[in-house]
């Protein structure tokens, strides 16, 4: 791992030649004199009661990952400029080194975080998440603590994270995070058959669990031998629940699927996943709030499914 300590010494060093030297509305002078475009991103703190995540812009001055990455480091010990905010780490943690190797950012925390619990803990990673992934180079960011792999509640290596592993409404900002751990329902090669595929998610406590659970399907499977049920550009208008039974509504682009698979699985795998996940009796599928359809041809929409354990592969 890199230590920090050099590469902020190097950091400041460029940041101070850019103080001392005239540079033009979105440049910065790089060692060599030359000028280079900044990139527009964010910084992400807690607001002042510590149970969301907020963003202000931000524009990088180093021109690639590995100086952003050192660049985005150095953000997390820098108070933020609205004292109503707070840094994303607490007092007596810090990033005490970082590897970037193949788009993977492995960042090592100090000793400390271990003590950390709770929706403060979820919000830490997230932000953190969000950070540096915007980042281009970075795809994913893994965390230890003191060079070992970091746990969750039930003493698992958490692993790689993306934004994608904070599931939250379009457009808000991150929120408190819950951790949930779901069972999820693919195909598998023949496109006939479900699997389960069981993983930890965050997902933001504005919403309900059940769209968590649909996005998660939508968003496909992550182990090898299972395949996906949805197109990635499936829209969902809106899942509730009621007296045991979800309601979930796609817009017509549902209908657009050309995946090879049969014409039940997309169906059931909501279904079994809804039912294990979130112990929902019945489901109830709209397209565009209509259920007076069929989906793909013969899944008639006007029936309520129950979980079918049948097309589960042995």
């Amino acid at each position: 791992m890199k230590k920090i300590c050099s590469a902020l010494a190097i950091l400041c060093l460029v940041l101070g030649l850019t103080g001392c030297s005239p540079s033009l509305p979105g440049t910065s002078s790089d060692a060599a004199g030359s000028l280079t475009t900044t990139s527009a991103g964010s910084l992400y703190y807690l607001d002042k009661e510590k149970d969301r995540i907020v963003s202000v812009p931000y524009s990088f001055k180093e021109p690639d990952a590995e100086g952003r990455v050192v660049e985005m480091i150095a953000q997390q010990t820098q108070p933020p400029e609205n004292g109503d905010m707070h840094l994303l780490l607490p007092d007596g943690v810090k990033i005490q080194d970082y590897t970037l190797s193949d788009q993977a950012l492995t960042l090592n925390l100090s000793t400390g975080f271990n003590d950390v619990n709770g929706t403060r803990r979820i919000l830490c990673l997230g932000g953190l998440v969000r950070s540096f992934a915007q980042i281009e180079g970075v795809d994913k960011i893994l965390f230890t603590v003191d060079g070992k792999d970091l746990t969750d509640s039930s003493g698992n290596a958490v692993g790689a994270l993306t934004n994608d592993s904070f599931v939250e409404n379009a457009g808000e900002n991150i929120n408190a995070y819950q951790e949930m751990k779901m069972t999820l329902y693919f195909t598998d090669q023949t496109g006939s058959k479900l699997v389960p595929e069981t993983r930890e998610v965050y997902y933001s406590s504005n919403e309900p669990i059940e769209m968590a659970v649909v996005q998660e399907l939508i968003q496909g499977p992550s182990q090898n031998g299972h395949y996906p049920v949805f197109s990635t550009d499936t829209q969902v208008l809106s899942v509730t629940s009621q007296e045991g039974v979800c309601y979930v509504n796609f817009d017509d682009s549902v209908q657009n699927s050309i995946l090879s698979i049969s014409e039940e699985i997309p169906i059931y795998a909501i279904v079994n996943s809804l039912a294990e996940t979130c112990h929902i009796k019945k489901v109830q599928f709209l397209i565009d709030g209509e259920s007076d359809t069929v989906f793909r041809n013969s899944m008639d929409l006007g029936v309520q499914y129950t979980e079918n354990k049948d097309l589960v592969a042995s």
